[in-house]
């Protein structure tokens, strides 16, 4: 693995199956020029990917363009994208360079791209394609050497499926997808995370908490992080304010992460059997899973024939 590679990734955490099968996969595309594709909920560290993919590549020392689409304005886009010439509008008294053209010899990343409107994404399908286009008020071709790297936080397959989003397009930036997976389904990395942003958060000055008790880091594994990575780092920031000093105790985390999954049982009149705990727990994972059986078993850490004999045995569809 190149210095640039091991620079770009360093501090990584990849104990998880997950993550080990990601990461070598990351390192081979960072020296291609093919468009990748970064697919993930919210959190889970999609910009972060886009990054190695830059920094630990054959573009590093070109510049790396991030177009966050849902913060331009759609009356901005083509111009901020494409630039424009003077006197394409009434604002453009000189002529500006765009993002893609800024790119040259690098990378430019599109955040959130299922965010474009479907007219920006023809127009950008011609780019990724040719690597050419014409600035706004402009008839002079324009010619890029540009890697493209684009990520979202929907599935685009689906959104294709709906109208959402150009099939073209998707099957252009679809020729290397790189799936990231939720926390939950990499449970084994929650806390060695934990520990990394505690370390850092010392570094910082922000405590001297040494770690995390027994109690805490089992806590900490067994929460399903809707908001992933960025939840956790979150938390951790929040909690070394809260402890200055000695372990992290359970008393540091909110309540949503101690609680859970008391919350499944809340206000019933007996006190929850096994079964009780074993039953609205695998429902409650399976909703957060959105029925997937296989993130699901990965979940509760049981194949998913496991899975399949307690549905049935418990009656749940």
């Amino acid at each position: 693995m190149s210095g640039r590679r091991e620079e770009s990734m360093a501090g990584v955490v990849a104990r998880s199956r997950a993550m080990r099968e990601l990461l070598p996969l990351v390192a081979r595309l960072s020296d291609t020029r093919s468009p990748v594709l970064v697919e993930g909920e919210s959190g889970t560290g999609k910009d972060l990917v886009a990054h190695w993919l830059h920094y630990g590549g054959i573009r590093s020392t070109g510049p790396f363009i991030k177009v966050h689409c849902p913060s331009i304005p759609e009356e901005l886009l083509e111009s901020e994208l494409f630039g424009h010439e003077r006197g394409a509008f009434t604002d453009a008294r000189q002529a500006k360079v765009g993002k893609i053209e800024m790119g040259e010899g690098g990378t430019v990343y599109f955040d959130q791209i299922h965010d474009l409107t479907p007219a920006m994404q023809a127009k950008l399908l011609r780019v990724v394609e040719e690597r050419s286009f014409e600035r706004v008020g402009g008839t002079r071709t324009i010619e890029v050497d540009v890697r493209f790297v684009a990520s979202s936080n929907i599935d685009l397959a689906q959104a294709v499926r709906t109208g959402r989003f150009r099939e073209d397009l998707f099957h252009r930036l679809n020729v290397v997808p790189l799936r990231l997976p939720p926390l939950r389904s990499r449970r084994e990395d929650i806390v060695p995370l934990a520990e990394s942003f505690l370390a850092r958060e010392r570094e910082r000055g922000s405590t001297e908490a040494s770690g995390f008790a027994t109690e805490t880091a089992d806590l900490l594994r067994g929460y399903l992080w809707p908001g992933n990575v960025r939840e956790l780092r979150a938390l951790v920031e929040r909690i070394a304010l809260m402890t200055p000093s000695g372990e992290i105790t359970p008393a540091a985390l909110p309540t949503n992460v101690f609680e859970q999954p008391a919350t499944l049982w809340a206000g019933r009149k007996r006190r929850p059997t096994l079964k009780d705990v074993e039953l609205a727990y695998i429902r409650y994972v399976l909703e957060a899973e959105k029925g997937n059986q296989t993130r699901a078993a990965g979940v509760l850490g049981i194949s998913r024939k496991a899975l399949w004999e307690k549905r049935r045995r418990y009656g749940i569809g």
